[in-house]
């Protein structure tokens, strides 16, 4: 072997940001302008490495196959996945962000990492056959279990993933309304059986997580997809890790519809306060930006889009009927275990905007009221939607 090994590489940030369908620079996301503020170098002196993907169907023939049918997000998360793996090195923070499309993807990477590790450049181990393993989903192990608990004869691919790839906690996710049971709006089932196999669930890997939700949504294939904890009913299964802390994992509601919270329009203030929810979230695991985000008077309103009745020029209302997004939902139980919705939110923001303008009045926001016996003319501040318990406004 000739020259000289680089030997261990300082610390450094390392910020993935993925966008939604059909965005791109010009659509100023939130996901955009975070990209845009995060520093160079932090205040620490510490280097932030910056990827950014403007997500699918932002090139003119890829439109309609990539936001309606979702093809490309294979394309998407392994392009990233490369570029991780091309500059990582051990000991670095990982935060990763997403809109609509690009929070699914963002989730999945997050997913893909947690079972498979981060690839050692060079090894024997291609991108594609970690990938194919990540396919076959729980009937394979995880990298974090052959490291706890070693199998006796292992496979060769067992002992090169435990050889040639690292387990990495993500520091931060941070996802701005996560749409559609595979992000894909008015998908097919084909492609979304096909991709089954994609786990967008918050595993041990994740340190803190953030995902910002739109209560004025109403296109039933924008679904929201949250986070949530199963509890088996078999008390001798595997059993899910403590429930997470505000800190660890919050989701939070605010006014406006999906573009409103994800960002996007124009002249949108509604955008704004999402923005700064998340960018102090990820600050708080020391994510560096270039400056503060300015917070403008809750008496200045935004409209909030109609996007179920503007969707495909208005036909879509004659497609689907309107849909309300549950808030605060109850558990669902399946038979076998039970599912719950974590550490769901409510921004103080919902409330000033009920109490100041008598035409804003939705209608999942009166039901989670009326459910939980809450006066919306009283409440101030931000809220839990379980327990109606205050939690910092931020």
């Amino acid at each position: 072997m000739t020259g000289e090994l680089a030997g261990d590489q300082p610390k450094k940030r390392i910020a993935l940001f993925l966008d939604g369908t059909w965005n791109t620079t010009n659509d100023n996301t939130n996901v955009w302008r975070l990209r845009a503020l995060t520093a160079p170098v932090g205040a620490d002196r510490v280097r932030q490495s910056i990827y950014y993907n403007a997500g699918l169907g932002t090139q003119v023939g890829s439109k309609v196959r990539g936001g309606m049918f979702g093809v490309g997000i294979d394309e998407i998360l392994l392009e990233t996945y490369q570029w991780l793996v091309e500059n990582y090195n051990d000991g670095d923070d990982i935060f990763i962000f997403g809109f609509s499309r690009g929070s699914y993807t963002a989730r999945s990477l997050s997913g893909f990492v947690s079972r498979c590790g981060v690839l050692k450049p060079g090894g024997p181990l291609s991108i594609k056959q970690l990938y194919d393993r990540y396919r076959l989903g729980l009937t394979v192990p995880s990298i974090e279990r052959l490291l706890n608990h070693p199998p006796k004869n292992p496979t060769l691919e067992e002992e090169w993933l435990v050889r040639y790839s690292r387990f990495v906690n993500i520091k931060f996710l941070g996802v701005f309304d996560t749409v559609g049971s595979l992000g894909v709006p008015v998908g097919i089932s084909r492609f979304r059986k096909s991709h089954s196999f994609l786990n967008t669930s918050l595993r041990t890997p994740n340190i803190a997580a953030a995902h910002a939700l739109a209560i004025d949504e109403h296109r039933p294939d924008f679904a929201p997809t949250l986070w949530t904890r199963s509890v088996p009913k078999d008390p001798n299964a595997d059993q899910p890790r403590a429930p997470r802390s505000l800190a660890e994992a919050e989701q939070r509601w605010f006014v406006g519809a999906h573009a409103n919270v994800g960002g996007g329009y124009s002249n949108d203030l509604l955008s704004q306060r999402p923005f700064a929810w998340m960018m102090k979230r990820a600050a708080a695991q020391g994510l560096s930006f270039r400056s503060d985000v300015d917070q403008f008077s809750p008496t200045i309103k935004s409209p909030v889009i109609d996007s179920y009745g503007s969707f495909l020029g208005g036909f879509y209302r004659y497609l689907q009927r309107e849909y309300q997004r549950p808030i605060g939902a109850d558990p669902i139980d399946s038979g076998t275990a039970v599912e719950s919705p974590i550490n769901e939110t409510i921004d103080s923001s919902v409330f000033e905007r009920w109490q100041s303008d008598e035409t804003y009045r939705p209608k999942n926001l009166s039901t989670w009221a009326e459910r939980n016996k809450a006066d919306l003319t009283r409440i101030s501040g931000s809220v839990r939607a379980d327990d109606l318990s205050q939690v910092p406004s931020d």
